[in-house]
């Protein structure tokens, strides 16, 4: 055999080797191909089984009642489609809302109603079958444009897409272990790969929220209480503070400061409520943040409680507490009165101290005649120098006998707070909007910003975060809105007696019996020309302090004015 005749078989033999391993690969391809096909129309039936439910109710309609109509007499149709029916509308009340309780069982009505008379007369006996397009079509289509539905179909497509998109936000290995979906969003519960700690996802929340393409500022993760590696992500779609929450007013309920004050709502809907019975508050936030409305929200609670007297320094001029002016026991205006006023605190607090010694007794147990005191300040960062001290003293000392400090400014630095130990003693931490990190950290304590709490994403005036023995997971809340006449009729109505301070333990030998009316007679007899600070000392017998306090609060009332240095009564 020539070498040409062996070099043409050779090459045949190889042409058709190739040719049966291409028709086995063809094969296979088509053998694989078949259930590929089938497994991806089940994928994709399975995927989209939230938008065909309406479909696949109306074929399990059919299926049954032709299964019913050969099987069963018309009784046992009857028994069934009335246990689905009264069983249908039992498992209907488990929704919270109205309309979807009315839309399920009107569907459930409808359904029961059709399948017992197709199980009856058979499914396909006119005009049932029409009747089943045209219902189906009507009950499918505000099933398809539910907002609740559409967030738990777009939840389990997230879920199923986590450990893809989890790369891209440096989570990967992570998986989501549950979810739930709510009103305004969903809450999902992630585990994280082993040695990634939950500090390390907290600080991707941005990454996490460009991942799922939300809006800026609507992906919060906290640290999971029970594990270390397992994280809370919350997702917020639609805002739920965006719409201002009025305040409710005190119903039935007699406000009293041994109960939680009531500050605002938190995202969820609930009530967020702070407890300031022997506890110090610190509220910060930058201008325009919203610590107004939680001062008004806390004055609006212990203003009319009979067991609390409330005392306030605003040192805008009394810009802020001067609405409040009538309710207030004290209130100081000016960095002099506020001085003042800590030092009659300080004097109160060790004068209940004795009284407690004296007892046998340990604590301040408020009632009416033996009243909590709450001293709230705002603008702490004005206070001189020489208030610090006191406030430092009333933090340490003040909390076994009733007295509270309820401290407003924009950045407690230790420069503001002074170099005692104020910010340390300050058990509830209320924090607004800020526009530093670090101003998160000096409000709520070192540490806080990495650990979720944060703030410098708030836009919404009166938005906050609340940090207490009660709330130690950083859910975003607003504070409630008190109108101007709201604030106005509350004062109005809950006049407080003004006392004066007590009197100097270094007094006058020639001391009148009523100092009051002693005052009264010397401004009088002064005549148009009025009198010094001074006489009227020698007059009352007693401390300038003292003098001062109660010139002030004729003057607040209209009853005297003063000209360079001279007091004169107003008849």
């Amino acid at each position: 055999m020539s070498r040409v005749h062996i070099r043409e078989q050779r090459r045949m033999s190889r042409d058709m080797r190739k040719m049966r391993r291409y028709m086995r690969k063809s094969m296979r391809r088509r053998t694989r191909e078949g259930p590929r096909g089938i497994g991806a129309a089940a994928g994709i039936f399975w995927t989209y089984r939230s938008e065909l439910a309406p479909v696949y109710t109306m074929i399990s309609l059919t299926f049954s009642a032709s299964v019913a109509h050969r099987m069963w007499g018309t009784g046992a149709i009857i028994v069934v489609a009335l246990f689905c029916l009264v069983g249908g509308s039992v498992a209907a009340r488990r929704y919270d809302r109205r309309n979807e309780r009315g839309y399920a069982r009107v569907v459930l009505f409808l359904a029961c109603g059709w399948w017992a008379a197709g199980a009856i007369t058979g499914p396909g006996h006119p005009p049932l079958p029409t009747i089943l397009m045209l219902g189906g079509a009507c009950a499918a289509i505000p099933w398809w444009a539910h907002r609740r539905r559409r967030s738990r179909v777009r939840v389990e497509r997230t879920i199923r897409a986590w450990p893809v998109l989890a790369e891209d936000a440096g989570l990967a290995g992570s998986r989501v272990m549950s979810a739930v979906v709510d009103a305004f969003g969903y809450t999902a519960r992630v585990a994280l790969r082993r040695g990634m700690s939950a500090r390390t996802a907290i600080g991707r929340s941005d990454e996490i929220a460009s991942m799922l393409g939300v809006r800026p500022n609507s992906v919060r993760v906290t640290a999971d209480p029970d594990r270390e590696d397992h994280v809370i992500v919350r997702v917020t779609e639609t805002d739920p503070l965006a719409r201002v929450a009025q305040w409710p007013g005190h119903g039935d309920i007699t406000p009293t400061i041994t109960e939680p004050v009531p500050l605002g709502v938190a995202e969820d809907g609930t009530v967020v409520a702070v407890s300031l019975l022997r506890r110090h508050a610190l509220i910060g936030g930058v201008v325009g943040s919203g610590k107004s409305g939680l001062v008004n929200a806390i004055l609006a609670s212990l203003v009319p409680a009979a067991d609390v007297d409330v005392w306030g320094i605003d040192l805008k001029g009394g810009m802020e507490l001067g609405p409040w002016k009538k309710a207030l026991g004290k209130l100081a205006t000016t960095p002099e009165e506020a001085v003042l006023l800590l030092a009659d605190a300080r004097d109160e607090l060790t004068a209940r101290a004795r009284e407690l010694a004296a007892r046998g007794e340990r604590t301040w147990h408020p009632t009416r005649t033996r009243q909590a005191l709450v001293i709230l300040i705002d603008e702490f960062a004005e206070l001189p120098g020489e208030a610090l001290d006191i406030v430092d003293s009333i933090a340490r000392l003040g909390r076994a006998v009733a007295v509270t400090l309820v401290i407003a400014t924009q950045r407690p630095t230790q420069e503001v707070m002074g170099n005692g130990a104020t910010r340390s003693q300050m058990d509830v931490r209320v924090a607004l909007r800020v526009r530093e990190r670090a101003d998160t950290d000096l409000i709520l304590g070192a540490g806080a910003y990495r650990s979720g709490w944060r703030t410098d994403g708030f836009s919404l005036p009166g938005a906050f975060l609340l940090l207490d023995p009660e709330h130690n997971t950083p859910i975003p809340s607003r504070a409630y809105l008190i109108s101007d006449e709201t604030v106005a009729s509350i004062a109005g109505k809950f006049v407080a007696p003004i006392p004066l301070p007590p009197a100097s333990d270094k007094q006058h030998p020639e001391q009148s019996e009523d100092p009051q009316e002693a005052l009264w007679a010397a401004l009088v007899d002064a005549g148009p020309d009025g009198v010094a600070v001074p006489d009227l000392v020698t007059a009352t017998g007693r401390s300038r302090r003292w003098v001062y306090y109660a010139l002030h609060q004729l003057q607040d009332a209209g009853r005297v004015a003063t000209t360079d240095g001279r007091w004169r009564a107003h008849e």
